[in-house]
């Protein structure tokens, strides 16, 4: 009982460790699209027909993912496009076996694919800064305003135009926002205030600061974009979303 416990056992763990092989050495035309990559759209497509003899002789997936990616080229010129999550399926005519002989018939594949292309750091964030902050703003009310306190960004993203793209898409949302310099400017003029060194054109009033609600932060990595909106009266995380491309 014992040996045939081990058996079955002996058994599955090469069933799971072959089906891991399989899944794990199949081309990436087959797999879903990664995380990096938009999709585009859906197509598809039919091998040329075959006169063979048995089915190894029969158009190959090779095949059809080769005349996926030309069919997606020609649609999708403008971008650098691949295949993903393709599936195939057969397709036979006068498929009769003659006595004594092989198989012979006209054979071929139907394939069908998602269209892809890889985003770059830069367009990943333009994809995910908008429904990262509605989900960080939830608790933030429309027209508040608001400061820009730190921006971090991976290598190949630009920082000041990742900066001037977070507060244009901040105005369209309704909300107000203030430079941060403009802040650091008023707080240098408080300090000499209080000194008894000042300008009375640019007395600062006690509401100057008052008046912005939240400071503002985002993180961009290779892999993901984080948006942390902290309350400027309480020092409080107000929200905190991440968004992972």
């Amino acid at each position: 009982m014992k040996n045939a416990t081990k058996f079955i056992i002996t058994i599955l763990l090469a069933v799971m460790c072959g089906l891991s092989y399989a899944q794990t050495n199949e081309p990436d035309y087959k797999k879903p699209p990664k995380r990096n990559e938009k999709v585009l759209g859906t197509i598809s497509v039919e091998t040329y027909e075959k006169e063979c003899h048995n089915s190894y002789e029969c158009p190959t997936e090779q095949d059809a993912y080769v005349k996926l990616l030309e069919q997606a080229k020609k649609e999708y010129s403008n971008k650098a496009v691949e295949i993903r999550d393709m599936k195939t399926e057969a397709k036979y005519r006068n498929w009769v076996r003659i006595k004594n002989q092989d198989w012979t018939g006209y054979c071929k594949l139907s394939a069908v694919g998602k269209v892809v292309y890889t985003l770059d750091p830069s367009s990943q964030f333009k994809e995910t800064i908008s429904p990262a902050i509605e989900k960080a703003f939830r608790n933030v009310r429309e027209g508040s305003r608001m400061a820009i306190n730190q921006v971090t960004v991976t290598n190949g993203i630009n920082k000041e135009e990742t900066k001037d793209q977070l507060i244009d898409i901040l105005l369209d949302k309704g909300y107000k926002v203030v430079a941060k310099e403009y802040l650091e400017k008023l707080y240098e003029e408080q300090q000499a205030q209080q000194s008894g060194i000042y300008n009375d054109k640019t007395t600062v009033q006690d509401n100057n600061f008052s008046a912005v609600g939240y400071f503002i932060n985002v993180k961009v990595t290779e892999t993901s974009l984080r948006v942390q909106v902290i309350n400027v009266s309480t020092g409080e995380y107000e929200g905190n979303a991440t968004v992972n491309f």
